[in-house]
């Protein structure tokens, strides 16, 4: 998804003001004088410098303010951002928007310079920066990250990798956060990206996880909703005779909403004692 220029204006306005109500007032000072230059190195050299103005509080959001920005952009959100982050962005969307080349260059420099928490605010603003796919190559390389806050950063809560990545780079990131026991219901666009591939990777990693006396994050099953067949059926009944209830669960889901007809029978097999209207949502909630 390209955000309209209108639309970036727009919560480059939203974001000034949230700013100018929260900051200190040196900060808010500084901060002015940044955004009235034009030349992108000001505001490179801004970026870099923001935390010793702004300081890291987390940004107060109202409802009104939460609403405003999703109408902006859709899966967006800079809520409990610090607000040097915010600050960051802010600063991104005063370089040159319509300048292609000369933008994709400004941001190019900040990543091949950023340290941990300059790159955590370049991946975060993914989503409402012009010209996505320029960011793509760049992005698929830090799912290879090994700095947490950093893949976090692009894994959990951010739009760009469900609307950007391939189906390869999806899988990868999908099936890290797994790994990594990172809470798999904060990849924006799970159900939707779920594919073939993934539903097999996730089996034969749940196979290796059983054999080793492990477990699958109780969410990560929803990826095999759609593609459940009869080699499934196996791992479901697994599921079912798990010693965790919310593995149970998950066998429960899975046969609810699956197409498989052989997987809906085995709801008349196993007794559930799942809760009312479950939905995959509360197996990120509970405790295992």
């Amino acid at each position: 998804m390209t955000l309209p220029l209108d639309s970036i204006l727009t919560l480059r306005l939203v974001l000034g003001e949230i700013l100018a109500e929260q900051l200190p007032q040196a900060g808010r000072q500084w901060l002015d004088t940044k955004v009235n230059l034009t030349n992108p190195v000001s505001i490179q050299t801004a970026f870099v410098a923001a935390p010793r103005f702004t300081g890291k509080q987390p940004v107060s959001l109202s409802p009104e303010r939460r609403q405003q920005i999703a109408e902006l952009r859709s899966h967006f959100s800079i809520l409990a951002w610090p607000l040097d982050r915010v600050t960051r962005l802010y600063l991104l969307l005063h370089l040159p928007l319509e300048q292609k080349e000369l933008f994709i260059q400004s941001i190019e420099t900040l990543f091949e310079t950023a340290e941990m928490n300059e790159l955590v605010a370049l991946y975060a603003s993914l989503p409402v920066l012009p010209y996505p796919e320029a960011w793509v190559f760049r992005a698929t390389e830090a799912v290879r990250s090994n700095m947490g806050l950093v893949f976090d950063s692009l894994a959990l809560g951010n739009s760009y990798p469900s609307e950007q990545f391939s189906e390869l780079a999806w899988n990868q990131l999908v099936m890290k956060t797994i790994f990594n026991d990172k809470s798999v219901g904060g990849i924006l666009g799970l159900e939707k990206r779920s594919n073939p591939a993934l539903a097999r990777i996730l089996v034969d990693f749940a196979h290796e996880r059983w054999a080793a006396g492990r477990y699958v994050p109780a969410r990560a099953w929803q990826v095999v909703v759609p593609f459940v067949n009869e080699s499934m059926l196996a791992d479901i009944r697994h599921l079912f005779h798990s010693n965790r209830a919310i593995d149970r669960e998950a066998a429960y889901l899975i046969c609810t909403e699956t197409n498989f007809a052989p997987a809906r029978l085995l709801l008349q097999e196993y007794t559930s004692d799942v809760p009312e209207h479950l939905t995959w949502h509360q197996l990120d909630t509970q405790v295992a």
